[in-house]
């Protein structure tokens, strides 16, 4: 059965992010089970899919149990680099979008550069403010040390105990970064309370990343929003909220960020809805999200 505030989320609509569900043949049929996740209410098929426009991707594939499933309330602190800095609040709000109607109290930690000891600053800071979950993307700036990416993930992840936490694999735009997936998965192997959300898989879609494989397009970070958010779930109570970030230094990497008006606000790219007479969208209805989008210059 679905949630209310899940399928609030999905069917809010302005802009637009469709879901599809598919069979082989591109019929509809019948609700889409993400692996681990569970129902995406709306949605027929055997696979979940979003439409971004005109980008066709796969959501990100969940490894463990949605936070909302075991955390004991709505207070979650996400943590990353410029991949999801992005989709902060100073660059449009693309993560609270996907999060607060699911009734999220949402604090986004990210800026561009950091590496993984960046996650235990964040914690020593406000660790103590009370949180009932967290998400964790940071691998992509890997110094090549991994004893040592893995004992700062350990102690990250040990810091956070018992509170559900998602990590996220990183894109795979040098071998080397399969050594970081590797740890991650390592650690939360051994760690119950963790899951892994598979952006290193969803990442290497067409049209999902900018040509320096690293940072995501405008539809790809509505794909890595709506993944998180489909990881997430529903929160177990409470009403949702966007939370100030205390770390909002995006200094480090400049030319990797979204473009921003001359009042600082995100400017936002033409969104064009999908409708059923795509090739590709099955004879059912499609079910629309609303996203508010910003635009990325490449990297």
């Amino acid at each position: 059965m679905s949630s209310p505030r899940l399928r609030l989320f999905l069917l809010a609509a302005t802009t637009s992010v469709a879901l599809l569900g598919c069979t082989g043949n591109g019929l509809s049929a019948g609700p889409v089970f993400l692996d681990n996740v569970g129902r995406i209410p709306g949605v027929g098929g055997s696979t979940a899919a979003v439409i971004v426009n005109g980008v066709h991707a796969n959501l990100s594939s969940l490894d463990g149990l949605q936070l909302g499933e075991s955390a004991k309330g709505n207070r979650l602190l996400v943590i990353g680099d410029s991949i999801l800095a992005g989709s902060a609040s100073r660059y449009g709000g693309a993560l609270c979008s996907a999060l607060v109607p699911l009734g999220w109290r949402v604090a986004l930690e990210a800026e561009p550069g950091q590496l993984i000891g960046f996650g235990r600053t964040v914690l020593q800071k406000r660790l103590v403010e009370g949180w009932d979950a967290a998400v964790v993307f940071l691998g992509t700036n890997y110094g090549g040390d991994a004893e040592r990416y893995q004992n700062d993930l350990e102690k990250i992840v040990s810091s956070l105990a018992p509170r559900p936490t998602l990590l996220l694999t990183a894109t795979l735009f040098r071998p080397i970064m399969q050594d970081v997936n590797q740890v991650i998965r390592v650690v939360a192997a051994k760690n119950s309370h963790v899951s892994v959300l598979d952006w290193s898989s969803t990442s290497i879609q067409p049209g999902l990343l900018h040509k320096d494989k690293i940072h995501p397009t405008d539809s790809g970070r509505q794909v890595l929003v709506t993944s998180i958010a489909a990881a997430a779930g529903d929160a177990p109570s409470g009403k949702g909220a966007c939370l100030a970030s205390l770390f909002t230094d995006d200094s480090l990497v400049t030319d990797v960020m979204p473009t921003t008006s001359a009042s600082g606000a995100a400017q936002l790219p033409d969104t064009s809805v999908v409708s059923s007479t795509s090739s590709t969208v099955s004879a059912s209805p499609t079910t629309t999200i609303s996203r508010t989008t910003t635009t990325v210059v490449a990297g």
